[in-house]
C-alpha cells in the first residue's frame, strides 16, 4: 500500500487556525488576575458595589433618537411605502446596481432630501441621513457616502467655483 504524502501547507494552516482560535478564546475567557496588580497599579474593580442606576427612559430615548429623527423617519417611511425599492436577499450584481440607482434617485427626487447640501452646510444632518439610508440598505448607505462625502465633499471643498456650481 502506498502512504499518502501529507501536505505541509495544510499542517501550517491547521496550526494557524488553532493559534487563532486560542487567541480568540482568551478574549472570551481571559486569564484570571488579581483585582489589584501592585506592579503597574492597574487592576479590575468590582462594579456591583453601587446602588442600581435609575434612568429616565423617556429622556434617554429622545436623546438617542437624535436631533434629526424627523429626517430619518421621512427616509424610513419613504422606503417602507415602496416595497419595490427594498433589497431582496438574492439579487445579481447588475440588478443590485440598478436597484441602488433607483433607490438613490427616488430618495433625492421624491423626498427632496439633498445630501450634498448637508455635507457642506450641516454635516450632522448629513450623517443622520446616511445612518437612516444605511439602515434600509447598508450598500446604499456606503454608495451615498462615496458619492456625497468623498466625491461631493472633495468638489465642494477643493474644487473651482465652476465645479461647485
Amino acid at each position: 500500500m502506498e502512504q499518502k504524502k501529507q501536505n505541509p501547507t495544510a499542517e501550517d494552516e491547521t496550526q494557524i487556525i488553532s493559534r487563532r482560535i486560542q487567541r480568540i478564546s482568551l478574549h472570551i475567557t481571559p486569564i484570571p488576575r488579581p483585582l489589584h496588580d501592585h506592579d503597574n497599579n492597574l487592576g479590575l474593580l468590582p462594579c456591583a458595589t453601587r446602588e442600581k442606576l435609575e434612568v429616565e427612559t423617556e429622556k434617554l430615548s429622545v436623546y438617542l433618537r437624535g436631533k434629526y429623527r424627523d429626517m430619518q423617519e421621512k427616509i424610513y417611511e419613504y422606503f417602507n411605502a415602496r416595497p419595490e425599492l427594498q433589497t431582496p436577499v438574492e439579487i445579481s450584481k447588475d440588478e443590485h446596481r440598478e436597484l441602488c440607482w433607483r433607490q438613490m434617485y427616488g430618495l433625492i427626487r421624491e423626498t427632496g432630501i439633498r445630501p450634498l447640501k448637508y455635507v457642506v452646510e450641516e454635516p450632522a444632518k448629513y450623517f443622520a441621513i446616511t445612518e437612516a439610508v444605511g439602515a434600509v440598505d447598508i450598500s446604499l448607505g456606503i454608495k451615498l457616502g462615496v458619492q456625497y462625502s468623498l466625491w461631493g465633499g472633495s468638489v465642494m471643498n477643493l474644487g473651482t467655483k465652476k465645479a461647485q456650481g
